[in-house]
């Protein structure tokens, strides 16, 4: 059976590559067409790749300001071809699918390229495939942090590979990708300053890195009329930082999923444990404005892959020297991932949940109404109707406020109101009972009660409603 496995282990990933690009889309298109994908991330980046895919200057409406002022995405723009082929926003969402799950070939090949057999290359590159921050981000909405992913895995095999032409190419994408790009070749060069045949890369990389990080911020604030957002606010002294990484739930549960996922090997590598720091470092560190960012559930944990799978072939290997059997150790890897799997409940399993498969009618109304628009008018919507009306060139997000009014239209002066960019000529609004929070961004009563106060103001008025979803004319 080990000699099968061993002998057809290529054949074996290509079969996993097609069946979990699958398993991903779905899982990502399911969660969108079941209105629960949001305006950030999906709305927003799908908004400036179709700009693209039609020669438009690429202004984020939700955000108000130039997509390259929000994140420096330089490659968004090589996305465009794809609405050529379908015009929908799923297309990002398989494309994204697709691609992460293309890199666990760049970690297989690597793996071979260490010295590790065919099957023990294939357990590696399975584990790493459906690593926890994987799953959440392609279950979350689609992000080009993703994408960055899958280039590191191919930059680090093209690199041990002395694919120099195809290493360069993808150094450059992976640098345009985003903005943090540069912490991200930072990190490896910490990692590969461990490993003597490649200090002098190491070396390359933490300059480069260091150098266009600061670049990069330049340029967006070049873009930005609010300047660069995501500045870390460090605490004042070592001991605060240190607490800093540890002192909440959402962070301990970094630290948890990454390294168990690895059954804790990566913990033996000083690299891949400072490069993890390093990384968490952007995020943890912030100011609580910010604790969004603080959790594995997003996207902003998936970059943490390979930088723990170079850990953990790097231990692997000082096994191996020690007359450790890798191959066995891997069994054993893959086994405790398959039990982390089933007790974290990790997006994977949603799929195998009917509740994550069932239509309502709610979700075919909304769709009624959301087609019926016309495809050139500007709109105001809430956060998960904003992917679903993203491509036109005035899209804006509803933000539920409290303001003060003369004509006391709630009973009192301070009252529930909507608050948007612009001028938009329609407000969009599902008000169906018992919406998440990040769905209106306001509970469900103030929500409804902002568009009551707005209608009997005369600010709105009812063109056309499924149900529950309603269609305005907003009146200026």
């Amino acid at each position: 059976m080990i000699r099968f496995l061993n002998k057809n282990a290529f054949r074996l990933l290509v079969i996993w590559i097609t069946i979990l690009s699958l398993l991903y889309s779905t899982l990502s298109i399911l969660r969108h067409n079941h209105f629960q994908s949001g305006g950030f991330d999906l709305g927003l980046f799908d908004q400036a790749v179709w700009q693209y895919s039609r020669f438009l200057s690429p202004y984020n409406t939700v955000k108000e300001r130039h997509i390259l002022g929000d994140h420096l995405t330089l490659t968004l723009p090589l996305l465009a071809p794809l609405f050529w082929l379908w015009d929908d926003v799923r297309i990002l969402l398989i494309f994204q699918a697709f691609w992460i799950s293309l890199s666990t070939l760049a970690i297989f090949k690597l793996s071979n390229l260490r010295g590790f057999t065919p099957l023990t290359s294939l357990i590696l590159a399975f584990i790493y495939s459906i690593f926890p921050g994987i799953q959440f981000a392609v279950f979350f909405d689609f992000h080009p942090v993703v994408l960055a992913t899958g280039l590191i895995s191919w930059l680090i095999y093209f690199l041990e590979g002395k694919k120099k032409k195809l290493f360069f190419i993808t150094l450059m994408l992976l640098l345009l990708t985003q903005e943090n790009m540069g912490i991200a070749l930072i990190c490896l060069g910490i990692i590969y300053f461990f490993q003597n045949n490649y200090r002098k890369w190491s070396i390359f990389f933490i300059l480069i890195g260091s150098i266009w990080s600061l670049g990069a911020v330049k340029i967006i604030t070049f873009f930005s009329n609010v300047g660069f957002q995501y500045w870390p606010k460090f605490p004042s002294s070592p001991l605060s930082l240190l607490k800093s990484f540890f002192d909440s739930e959402e962070k301990r549960l970094n630290w948890l999923y990454s390294f168990s996922w690895f059954s804790f090997i990566p913990l033996f590598s000083p690299g891949s444990i400072i490069a993890v720091i390093i990384d968490l470092s952007q995020y943890l560190a912030f100011a609580p404005r910010f604790s969004h960012m603080w959790g594995p559930w997003l996207h902003h944990r998936v970059i943490l892959a390979p930088f723990l799978l170079l850990g953990t072939l790097e231990v692997l290997a000082k096994f191996k020297k020690h007359n450790f059997n890798p191959q066995n150790i891997s069994f054993l890897m893959v086994a405790a991932s398959l039990i982390l799997q089933y007790y974290f409940h990790f997006p994977l399993n949603k799929l195998s949940k009917p509740i994550y498969w069932r239509e309502e009618p709610w979700m075919a109304d909304n769709r009624a109404l959301i087609n019926s628009i016309p495809k050139k008018a500007s709109i105001a919507t809430q956060q998960n109707l904003v992917p679903h009306l993203s491509h036109r060139k005035e899209i804006y997000l509803v933000w539920p406020r409290l303001h003060d009014f003369e004509t006391k239209p709630c009973g009192q002066t301070s009252c529930w109101w909507l608050d948007f960019g612009g001028k938009p000529e329609y407000l969009v609004v599902d008000l169906r009972p018992n919406q998440w929070l990040t769905q209106i961004l306001e509970s469900n009563e103030n929500f409804q009660s902002a568009i009551k106060n707005m209608e009997k103001e005369g600010k709105i008025r009812l063109e056309k409603e499924v149900n529950f979803i309603k269609l305005y004319k907003i009146n200026y």
